[in-house]
């Protein structure tokens, strides 16, 4: 077949967008995605404070600390729910019944006084309010075009971004007033989201390919196990985890170890918080030509790089340099992996794909500071020489997790039967 420009190289590469471009050119739903999104986090309170609420409601610190781990049990048990449910009933249906009910459920511990209800209500919060993610991340593959997806996920995480740095400092005015008032917003925002997302039903634009394919009756989450490549690249999301969240275990200690106050912590978090906001999209307009496994292989080794330099300390510019390191790997492997599980799903799976990509990065998170804090107490170079090997794993999966099958071997990835091994498409 004859090659037309579009699809050669460099038709491909004059075919991604700029920034402005992709703003430009993403629809209508998409925006109500991402503005509802952005609202759900400004009033996303509930895991942040819940601990201080109950508290000072009068419960033992063991028992508020055990309903907040029923919150974030909760919380993964959500993301599959929620890729499952996606994959039946379409991506806004989920969105709606998972914001509905974590608005109410949310509005209802304020009159909760049990604490064995107050877990189970906390968990079932955890279960709903994560739900979504899939579904939203799903609507923002199948609303856009092939060559807009790594861009639109990197608005995604802006919004994403930008609600999570401003709800703290909101929950924190609203708790100088109540915390009643407090969780009122959170309710607020969550069922603002569900409506956001009514909007797309009554479309029927962005329903998600669940509710009309019936591939999806019988279809699991064991069709994505046996994705061998796919199952490298969750690897590799698992090790990255597990080096990346060593900037909230490891490195208050290795601060404290050096001479090194909070406030400098606090520096260097807000450093990493302000490039992601300010320069990831203007990152992802270069990165978005780059093959996605090269991509996503590039960022995971800078994230590594960048932690293990903090083995150079103690002086403070090395620890400025380190987290500029690992947080530019950070705006050039994100938005690429992200688009990347819906881009090589099958159509009737691919809300189980995305919640499979959530899964190992929780987990990881999870572990990443037991193991980070066992390392430097044996000794406190070693968990960043440990971050290193990690890396170097992580960076020879994701090339080989990600790499494109021979082009006489690919299908589309909407005529994958449930029980194959979906071969993953062209890189983004």
């Amino acid at each position: 077949m004859t090659n037309t420009g579009h699809d050669s190289p460099e038709g491909r590469k004059a075919a991604r967008p700029s920034v402005v471009q992709t703003l430009r050119g993403i629809p209508g739903p998409i925006w109500l995605v991402l503005v509802g999104m952005l609202i759900n986090r400004l009033g996303n309170f509930l895991q942040i404070y819940l601990v201080l609420y109950l508290t000072d409601k009068g419960f033992s610190t063991s028992a508020a600390a055990f309903a907040l781990g029923a919150y974030g049990v909760g919380s993964v048990v959500g993301v599959l729910a929620g890729g499952s449910i996606s994959d039946r009933v379409g991506y806004a249906w989920t969105i709606v019944g998972s914001m509905a009910l974590a608005g109410l459920l949310t509005l209802s511990l304020v009159f909760l006084d049990s604490l064995p209800v107050v877990i189970t209500v906390a968990a079932v919060i955890g279960i709903a309010a994560q739900a979504y993610r899939p579904a939203s991340s799903a609507l923002l593959v199948e609303a856009t075009p092939e060559e807009h997806h790594v861009m639109v996920f990197a608005v995604y995480r802006m919004a994403f971004n930008l609600g999570t740095t401003a709800g703290p400092l909101l929950g924190a005015l609203l708790i100088s007033y109540s915390y009643d008032l407090m969780f009122y917003i959170d309710a607020v925002t969550s069922v603002g989201f569900a409506l956001f997302a009514l909007v797309l039903v009554r479309t029927g634009t962005t329903t998600g390919p669940g509710a009309r394919d019936p591939q999806a009756d019988g279809a699991s989450y064991l069709a994505v196990l046996r994705d061998r490549r796919y199952l490298l690249f969750l690897l590799a999301l698992f090790l990255n985890a597990v080096v990346y969240i060593q900037h909230t275990s490891a490195l208050p200690l290795q601060l404290k170890a050096d001479g090194h106050g909070a406030t400098f912590y606090s520096a260097l978090l807000s450093l990493n918080a302000a490039m992601v906001i300010c320069l990831e999209l203007l990152f992802t307009k270069y990165v978005q030509h780059l093959p996605g496994r090269f991509a996503v292989a590039l960022g995971v080794g800078l994230v590594g790089v960048g932690m293990n330099l903090y083995v150079a300390g103690p002086g403070m510019a090395m620890f400025v340099i380190a987290t500029v390191v690992w947080t530019v790997g950070e705006m050039i492997g994100t938005p690429t992996a992200s688009a990347w599980p819906g881009k090589v799903a099958p159509a009737h799976l691919r809300g189980r794909y995305i919640a499979a990509s959530a899964f190992p990065m929780q987990i990881g998170y999870a572990v990443g500071p037991v193991i980070g804090i066992a390392a430097w107490q044996a000794s406190a170079a070693s968990v960043w020489w440990l971050c290193g090997a990690l890396t170097a794993v992580a960076v020879v999966v994701t090339l080989i997790g990600m790499a494109e099958p021979p082009a006489d071997k690919r299908r589309p990835a909407a005529d994958t039967e449930p029980s194959a091994a979906p071969a993953p498409a062209e890189t983004p």
